[in-house]
Formats: structure tokens, sequence, C-alpha cells
């Protein structure tokens, strides 16, 4: 594994843990919150789908 599917995999992991914390530990849920969530799952997202992008290209 290249050291940037390294950093891609790990950014994601870290972020995918941050969301679960966040989301398993909020007491009240209002409009900041839920959005805080929402803007955290997409930097998931874009961290796995750059992951994703990154391992299917060297196999190429």
């Amino acid at each position: 594994m290249n050291k940037n599917k390294k950093s891609f995999l790990r950014n994601a992991v870290i972020l995918t843990a941050a969301l679960a914390v966040v989301i398993l530990f909020m007491d009240e849920w209002g409009a900041a919150q839920i959005l805080i969530t929402v803007l955290v799952a997409m930097l998931a997202a874009g961290q796995w789908l750059l992951f994703a992008l990154l391992s299917s290209k060297s196999k190429k």
C-alpha cells in the first residue's frame, strides 16, 4: 500500500470513528448538531471515496 492510499485510509477511519462517537454521545439534537453530523459524514464519505478511487486506479 503506497503512502497516499494509507493516509486516505487512516483519515477515513478516524473520521468514521469520530462520527460514531458524536452520534453515540450527543445528548440533545438541534439544527447545529445535525448540520455538524452531516458535514462530518460527508467528509468521511469523501475520504472513503478517495481511498476507493486510489485503490481501483492502482489495480489497472
